[in-house]
């Protein structure tokens, strides 16, 4: 077999053995590669594979396509039509966080001056967050369309701008002349120019005539992005820039959504490629290099809340969704690593700094994901913490603190889905009266606005946590209900809720959904009075509807 064949061969394998084990843990899969390609590498591992260079290159082509796909993602409308408060935390986020690491690497004893820039990109690298990872674990929350999590994506879309710029500036980083930094911007924005004009002209064309062939849509847009890469090599800027203007100018087309889900699988595998190659190049740790890594966690970590709390406080937000927006941001970027690696290259910085940024990189996502799954957690104990320190904050008018809710409702509904909102719709055209004497608990700030403007009560909170139901006092509450199936439920199930609401309030009738007929005798038991069964119940219903409607026919 031929080295490279068998060099692939054995990363694969470790990937997939240590990412097996990684997701099992729930821990971030990029993690888990990392860790493959420091078990098989020359540096600390078991020496498989002494020769990283040939992976490096067929990794290269997964880094071009993420940042085609990163790019299919940004969605320039949104941008233009963000608010002054998204406005203003994304610019000033990444500029303060630049500002802000050069004086802290400068006095950790890093140069920004003498040939030596290690200050700039270590900066650089602290001030992105990583989409992929944020992206993921907000999405598995069901916390991408709450307020924080507009404001989370909103931020790191601004970021994949930053990074563009970087990556159109990085060349010049040693000799940052103003000319050769306009000549490198000149070009940036001529191939941002001219992939627009021939998306707009000419590919648009090519997709109509190829749109009922979802292959060839695929292969043409690979083309696009090998193109425009190509052409941003030809005059100087990184191939990899090329593929993020590849996929920006094309972001807009209504085939974005298929290229993306088409194209993932490839790029996932040349992907983990790339984070298996850096993972080889780890070295052995040293005390001197931990101590390193975890100062840049713990910037990494404050600078979120030296830039992003303050700045969306200033703008209006309430301290609950600055304090969630800023830990939700507390991780450092896979672009960094792109940075770092096209840094390397470029002889701009030694390795010794990939390592620190791999290190760092790694510490905290495993940070982020356990910052993110309890984020609202976090919050209200740092939040009680100051109020039993005899200390507050300050309010702003659209401080969103969960409300204290002093009296009891006699309907309760725990969680705000299509379920509970078809019920809210039905009691709001037959009784009106009705809607005051529920209550909604949900984690979803714009719901609770929603809910709000009908004349429902709402309270704040995450109705896996007992203390949650006990702080909204059900204990008086007639009828408690649970609309959403499990396989919607995060940290939670029915089975648990019943069991929460009935230790709480033993009088109440508890009504809860099961997905299968095999759950109803469970929920039962545990003190559930009735069972919605969503998919019996609309089975049922269609059936009945069918029998009236064939009746003649069928006698």
């Amino acid at each position: 077999m031929h080295g490279i064949l068998a060099d692939i061969g054995i990363a694969v394998i470790a990937a997939t053995i240590i990412g097996i084990i990684v997701y099992r843990i729930n821990q971030p899969v990029i993690l888990g590669y990392l860790v493959a390609g420091a078990l098989i590498g020359p540096e600390i591992g078991l020496k498989l594979v002494t020769d990283p260079t040939s992976i490096e290159v067929i990794s290269e082509l997964g880094l071009i396509l993420l940042l085609f796909l990163i790019g299919l993602e940004i969605n320039m409308k949104m941008i233009f039509a963000s608010g002054k408060q998204l406005i203003l935390a994304g610019i000033g986020q990444f500029v303060i966080c630049i500002l802000v690491g050069l004086g802290f690497f400068l006095l950790l004893g890093y140069s920004l001056s003498g040939g030596s820039i290690d200050a700039l990109y270590l900066s650089l690298f602290c001030a992105l967050s990583s989409t992929t990872i944020v992206v993921k674990l907000l999405y598995d929350k069901f916390e991408l369309d709450t307020l924080p999590g507009r404001f989370t994506l909103g931020i790191l879309i601004f970021q994949d701008i930053w990074a563009i710029l970087i990556l159109a500036f990085q060349p010049n980083f040693q000799d940052p002349q103003f000319i050769l930094l306009g000549f490198a911007f000149l070009k940036g924005l001529a191939i941002l120019g001219v992939g627009f004009f021939l998306s707009r002209y000419v590919l648009k064309n090519v997709y109509q005539w190829i749109a009922k062939s979802p292959e060839i849509v695929v292969a043409v847009s690979i083309g696009w992005c090998v193109l425009i890469s190509a052409l941003a090599d030809f005059i100087g800027l990184s191939k990899e820039m090329g593929g993020l203007i590849a996929g920006v100018t094309i972001s807009s087309f209504p085939y974005s959504i298929h290229l993306t889900a088409k194209i993932l699988p490839l790029r996932d595998f040349f992907l983990t490629l790339f984070f298996i190659s850096l993972g080889m190049k780890i070295p052995l740790p040293e005390l001197n290099m931990m101590l390193t890594v975890l100062g840049i966690v713990v910037f990494v970590i404050l600078s979120r809340f030296l830039t992003v709390y303050p700045l969306l406080l200033l703008s209006g937000s309430g301290r609950r969704t600055c304090f969630i927006t800023s830990l939700n941001l507390a991780q450092i970027s896979e672009f960094s690593l792109v940075i770092a690696s096209l840094g390397v290259a470029y002889g701009h910085i030694h390795e010794d700094i990939m390592s620190l940024v791999i290190y760092a990189m790694a510490f905290t996502s495993v940070i982020s994901f356990y910052f993110i799954k309890y984020n609202h957690q976090i919050y209200l104990f740092l939040n009680r913490s100051i109020k039993v320190l005899g200390l507050s904050a300050i309010k702003t008018e659209t401080d969103e603190e969960e409300h204290e809710i002093q009296k009891s409702y006699p309907i309760t509904i725990l969680g705000y889905h299509r379920g509970a909102r078809a019920l809210v719709e039905q009691i709001a055209s037959r009784n009106p009266k009705l809607l005051q004497q529920i209550l909604v608990i949900d984690f979803n700030l714009e719901i609770l606005k929603e809910i709000r403007a009908l004349n429902i009560a709402g309270i704040f909170g995450d109705i896996s946590h007992i203390d949650t139901l006990k702080h909204a006092n059900i204990k008086d509450t007639k009828v408690i209900l649970s609309t959403i199936p499990d396989m919607l439920l995060k940290g939670v199930n029915n089975l648990k809720l019943v069991k929460n609401c009935r230790v709480i309030s033993p009088n109440a009738h508890i009504v809860a959904t099961a997905d299968s007929t095999e759950e109803v005798e469970k929920l039962k038991l545990a003190g559930a009075n009735d069972v919605l069964i969503p998919y019996t119940m609309i089975g049922e219903h269609l059936a009945d509807y069918l029998e009236n409607t064939f009746k003649q026919d069928l006698t």
